[in-house]
């Protein structure tokens, strides 16, 4: 017959604690109300994620990415950048996500209410 150990008992402990900790971080944080573009060092955007919309942002070198807004959600759909990691990035929607493409220097950060 197998016994629990006491360093199992820990591990299910720490696992616990760890699990409460990303919950508790993630209900501290607002659903967001909008979401402000930078390209290069300028603002050129700030939406309401309420409002259904889509946002074609164009780079201070010529690069292009596209945003969508639905449900109150943003994200990147398309990208020419070489590596796509801000299409990658899914959807975001609470206070402090962002969404980053750096070859386009394009930056999306949620803003709360």
């Amino acid at each position: 017959m197998n016994m629990i150990k006491k360093r199992d008992l820990i591990l299910a402990a720490l696992i616990l604690l760890a699990a409460a900790a990303i919950l508790l971080y993630n209900k501290g944080r607002a659903p967001a109300a909008a979401a402000q573009i930078t390209s290069g060092s300028r603002i050129v955007a700030q939406l309401d994620l309420s409002r259904d919309q889509e946002l074609d942002v164009e780079s201070p070198q010529g690069g292009h990415n596209h945003l969508i807004i639905r449900d109150g959600e943003i994200w990147c759909s398309q990208a020419d950048c070489p590596d796509k990691l801000c299409v990658k990035q899914g959807k975001k929607s609470l206070d402090g996500d962002t969404i980053v493409c750096l070859p386009n220097q394009m930056a999306v950060t949620i803003l709360a209410p």
